[in-house]
């Protein structure tokens, strides 16, 4: 499996509130703020709840900012939890927005933060009348990513919302690597004094007054700068709508991998913000009546008419300027009748639009279904949307009857048919080792595993768990219990080890070796409650004297949890007659596993890892 670069660090999850300490401009177009205070290092929440010391170790950090909404009397934001936030529901008064960490001083106790000056946004407009000894409320960062490696050099492209990264990396940049950096402001006098590194070419770019996101100041310095030999890795960050012709020109005609090009977008120019539009928290509802909200949660086709689209590749087939339904039925491979149904349906619901001449494009709307990644996640025959249209039509039958019936519509139950599936086992393979990236380091650097020589590792990317723990120790050597298929899979995306081994079983049957500990990964809640105690007993008889089972999943916080944490307890429901548990049940199946629990470790994102040892 192809990896990204840019290896990830997650932190806890965290609130604070900050003083503001100096209020400076960078530029006549970027002001800077540096906040300060006893809250940047750990502490206690009001509410009980431990916030763990703040930290940024990457270029592009970002963490948001609480801002008092002009019809609240107090700025509305999140309070801690246990290793995540507890945002407020459905609350129009919450305004928040999102931004890169320009510095980061532990020693001194200073964040910087660079605001630019364009539009008229909440954000901009604080920054530009906050005083010292205010104060603000942050959230974040919850992880930071490294510098690529193994790039022969680096192609950096960013307007002014992506300077205060391009800034701070250059001030890191790794000695030793080369780097073509392109930076697009409003006017020449907004350039910044920037120390430029050994083999790294700086070059600005001026629109010269004119509105951000409307020239292509950028995407011509690309497509016109010297393709230098070797492998490439480009971080390009501006204008969403703007960086389509980029990203598609990188991964099209240059021909550059996924994992070699990352393209953020920091805002949208139709909003006339600084990045970050996150006002409102999902499913706020804010201006709709109960008959407008009831008929958008009735909705089927046009959730499926969208991911159609993304299955047929439509949006690649308009490779960015206007089509006739013809030529992209023919792009597309597709019944003409059936496309120019699917066109007329799209408009409709704004992702498409027809042109006097006749010929479609997309909207800036239907333009989301460009992010690649987005479109993965919505193809049809991909394991995500398999999961989730295996769960929804189950979920008839799970609710009146406590049971599934994935079989009776797809010939087999939703966790065979994948493992009997190449193509689908290799998906779901990659895709749980993509999502371990962000837990699996935070899980092997807890202090159980500091003492242990032998793990057996079982459950959801297994050989993302033991490639950290066996990083993490060199005392240590794990073995992945897993079904002979699964192992396949496993030994395709992750190299071989000296110190990892693979042994068939399953989590239903006998562990087919003796370990130290067991470390169940994610795995209880696709187990019905009877199943997931005998999972858990048959993890316990495999261990040595004193031995412990270590169980990793999230654990449900109805205090926090939304409406995916629910939509996805609704699906494991249906497909394994699983799904989300509370501190309390887990609890319960521990108890009647016959395990006593001996320690609960918070490890961010919602996730705990409880280690416990058979009852004496």
């Amino acid at each position: 499996m192809a990896r990204s670069p840019r290896s990830i660090e997650v932190f806890p999850i965290t609130t604070r509130t900050l003083d503001v300490l100096r209020v400076t401009d960078v530029t006549p177009g970027m002001r800077r703020v540096t906040l300060g205070g006893p809250e940047l290092a750990a502490h206690t929440a009001a509410n009980g709840f431990p916030v763990a010391a703040f930290r940024s170790e990457g270029f592009d950090d970002e963490f948001k900012i609480v801002l008092k909404h002009p019809d609240a009397p107090v700025a509305v934001g999140p309070t801690q939890a246990d290793g995540l936030l507890n945002w407020p529901r459905d609350d129009p008064h919450m305004l928040i927005r999102t931004y890169t960490v320009r510095r980061w001083d532990p020693v001194a106790g200073e964040l910087d933060v660079d605001f630019v000056r364009h539009g008229a946004g909440p954000a901009t407009s604080w920054a530009y009348r906050v005083r010292p000894g205010e104060r603000v409320r942050i959230a974040g960062p919850k992880s930071s990513s490294a510098p690529p490696e193994g790039a022969d050099w680096t192609l950096v492209a960013g307007d002014e919302t992506a300077l205060p990264a391009i800034g701070r990396w250059l001030e890191e940049w790794p000695a030793g690597v080369r780097g073509q950096v392109f930076v697009e402001v409003e006017r020449p006098e907004h350039r910044q004094d920037l120390p430029v590194p050994a083999g790294v070419t700086l070059t600005w770019l001026s629109r010269d007054g004119a509105e951000p996101g409307t020239t292509t100041l950028l995407f011509d310095a690309v497509r016109n700068a010297p393709w230098w030999e070797g492998t490439v890795f480009a971080w390009v960050a501006g204008e969403t709508l703007g960086l389509t012709p980029i990203r598609r020109w990188l991964r099209n005609e240059k021909g550059l991998a996924k994992e070699q090009v990352e393209v953020t977008g920091y805002w949208r120019r139709r909003q006339a913000v600084v990045p970050g539009d996150d006002t409102a928290p999902p499913g706020s509802g804010a201006g709709e009546d109960g008959a407008e909200r009831f008929h958008g949660l009735t909705e089927i086709v046009p959730a499926f008419a969208v991911r159609v689209a993304a299955t047929i590749g439509l949006a690649a087939a308009f490779d960015g300027r206007p089509r006739t339904a013809a030529e992209l039925a023919s792009a597309t491979a597709t019944d003409p009748a059936g496309l120019t149904r699917l066109l007329r349906f799209l408009a409709s619901v704004g992702m498409t639009e027809q042109l006097d001449d006749g010929r479609h494009r997309l909207t800036d709307l239907g333009r989301e279904l460009e992010n690649e990644y987005l479109a993965d996640a919505l193809h049809l025959d991909g394991v995500h949307a398999q999961r989730e249209l295996g769960g929804v039509l189950s979920l008839l039958s799970a609710v009146r009857t406590g049971r599934g019936d994935h079989a009776r519509w797809f010939g087999a139950e939703h966790d065979r048919r994948v493992a009997d599936d190449p193509v689908l086992l290799a998906a779901r393979t990659e895709s749980e080792a993509e999502d371990a990236v962000y837990v699996a380091g935070a899980v092997a650097a807890a202090a159980v595993f500091s003492d242990l020589s032998t793990v057996a590792v079982s459950g959801t990317a297994s050989g993302s768990f033991a490639a950290a723990l066996v990083a993490a120790h060199p005392g240590l050597r794990a073995t992945i219990v897993a079904a002979p298929s699964q192992i396949d899979a496993l030994r395709r995306i992750h190299p071989a080890h000296e110190r990892v081994a693979h042994e068939a079983g399953g989590p239903l049957g006998p562990l087919p070796v003796t370990a130290e500990a067991v470390l169940l990964a994610d795995v209880l809640h696709t187990l019905a409650d009877s199943d997931a105690v005998h999972v858990l007993r048959q993890a316990a008889a495999g261990l040595g004297p004193g031995g412990r089972v270590l169980v990793f999943g999230d654990v449900l916080d109805v205090e926090v949890a939304d409406e995916h944490d629910y939509e996805d307890d609704l699906i494991d429901f249906a497909l394994h007659g699983g799904g989300a548990r509370d501190q309390d049940a887990h609890h319960a199946l521990f108890a009647a596993a016959g395990l006593r629990l001996v320690e609960r470790t918070t490890i961010g994102w919602g996730y705990t890892l409880h280690t416990l040892t058979q009852r004496g």
